[in-house]
């Protein structure tokens, strides 16, 4: 799965005749210090040959910026055709609004709006203003908000003003994260447990707002690929070598190896055929039954490998993974975690946990990582034979700082809680995977949860998401609930 982004820059400008050497400077700018950023492909009009023909297939306006409505249609199909992902507004001098808005009300893309700071004064000027951006983007703006069009103002700034590249970098994640949900094939393996009605779901809200689309499967269907998987085959043994070389310490046995490779070559192949973008996937109690192990380990294994996979057929957590793992451009792998507990002593800690799901990439001291069963968390019972209970990774999650994650669907209203913390090494021995996480107000936090509806699963991820997971709230019509 790619997170790469295209984005087209609309270099604006008002003019009566060409464009004037100061946006002409300032265009060529823009250009080299958006080429220059990773991860991103920049789309933008050009001259054309004869100063004077526009052509939508090549991308030609008169001078190579936008000043008129002619002008802004003939860019917003060169950027159709191009399959931009979001669009840079950026008024050179006064700009235009007109053709500005055509540009965003053509495309329907994140759009981000930029205003230049102006250059040197020119001497005995008596207003000294040159660009006049500063008043121009206002015109902009009015017509985006006149047209109900969001967008997300960065502010004044040279290209080569480090903020600048900061906020362009945060609307690329952001439209990183909006390209992956919208039109996302979400995978549903088997059925939520019996008694938990907190991750139902609304499949019609999910069309409705993110023209997205669920691909179900029986899990029993897919013990049909299990079934039929030799263990000698030769998938099965390079993935019983993977999983053994996962983590540091193995105490369980040979049959539990040989089954989880088979369950995470079927869960694969369902993945693969499908194209999907996240899965969740049913646990309990039918993958014991089914497959003869727990499987909590192998959804994290599935997730470190880009196939994300949230537990106990949690589907709207799986959206938020993508979300995270895209706005992270997949450079930070996320975790599915329960909100567990409230530390005993230290009361804005909280214990965000699972029973032993987490990518062991993400593990504190891989020299403490270990793949066990659930009675035998110390690892000091002798492993057993056809146990139904092993399969859980046990270890700490590396420290450093958090963003929460959740998405709740009420009414066909959407939200998204955006949370942020840090994760404090502890001396503990504890089971599963986990991690204590410190943050600012728990008692606030704990309370927002409650009075918002939002359920006991959340993602975690490392790093500060918060800048992007607001724009990419602000993009898709998604209440943002912070807690900071």
């Amino acid at each position: 799965m790619s997170f790469d982004v295209k984005l087209g820059f609309v270099p604006s400008i008002r003019s009566r005749a060409g464009i004037s050497d100061w946006c002409a400077e300032l265009r060529t700018r823009c250009i080299d210090a958006l080429g220059a950023m990773e991860g991103l492909e920049l789309v933008y009009p050009t001259a054309a040959p004869d100063g004077e023909t526009l052509d939508a297939a090549k991308g030609h306006t008169t001078t190579g910026a936008v000043a008129n409505l002619d002008e802004g249609e003939v860019v917003a199909e060169y950027f159709r055709r191009e399959g931009v992902d979001g669009v840079i507004l950026c008024s050179l001098n006064f700009g235009d609004e007109r053709s500005c808005s055509k540009i965003a009300e053509e495309l329907g893309v994140p759009v981000l709006v930029v205003a230049t700071k102006e250059p040197p004064a020119v001497e005995n000027a008596s207003l000294a203003r040159l660009s006049d951006s500063y008043c121009g983007n206002l015109s902009i703006t009015s017509g985006l908000y006149r047209r109900n069009i969001p967008f997300y103002y960065a502010g004044l700034f040279f290209p080569e003003d480090e903020e600048f590249v900061e906020e362009v970098d945060i609307f690329a994640r952001a439209c990183s994260a909006v390209k992956a949900l919208i039109g996302a094939r979400i995978g549903q393996v088997g059925v939520r447990p019996g008694t938990f009605e907190t991750v139902a779901y609304d499949e019609v809200a999910m069309i409705n707002q993110f023209q997205q689309n669920v691909i179900p499967i029986n899990i029993s269907d897919l013990s049909v690929r299990f079934e039929a998987l030799a263990d000698d085959d030769p998938e099965v043994v390079a993935r019983v070598k993977e999983i053994r070389d996962s983590v540091a310490e193995v105490t369980v046995e040979e049959d539990y190896l040989i089954n989880a490779a088979k369950f995470e070559l079927a869960l694969a192949e369902f993945w693969n055929q499908n194209k999907l973008s996240a899965m969740a996937v049913q646990c309990w109690p039918a993958a014991r039954s089914l497959f003869g192990i727990s499987v909590c380990s192998s959804y994290g294994r599935m997730t470190e490998q880009g196939m994300l996979t949230s537990c106990e057929t949690d589907v709207l957590g799986a959206l938020a993974m993508l979300v995270q793992y895209a706005a992270a451009r997949g450079e930070v792998i996320p975790h599915f975690i329960d909100w567990t507990i409230q530390h005993r002593e230290n009361e804005n800690w909280l214990l965000a946990w699972h029973c032993g799901n987490a990518p062991a990439s993400l593990a504190a001291d891989p020299a403490k990582t270990a793949l066990r069963s659930r009675p035998n968390m110390t690892g000091e019972i002798p492993a057993q034979e056809e146990d139904p209970s092993a399969g859980l990774y046990q270890f700490q999650i590396k420290p450093g700082p958090v963003t929460f994650c959740r998405l709740a669907e009420y009414n066909n209203e959407w939200k998204m809680l955006i949370a942020t913390g840090e994760i404090i090494p502890s001396e503990e021995d504890l089971a599963g995977t986990w991690a204590w996480v410190e943050v600012s107000d728990h008692a606030y936090l704990y309370r927002t949860l409650v009075e918002e509806g939002f359920i006991h699963h959340a993602n975690m991820i490392h790093g500060d998401q918060v800048d992007v997971l607001l724009e990419v709230c602000l993009f898709l019509g998604i209440e943002p609930v912070v807690v900071e």
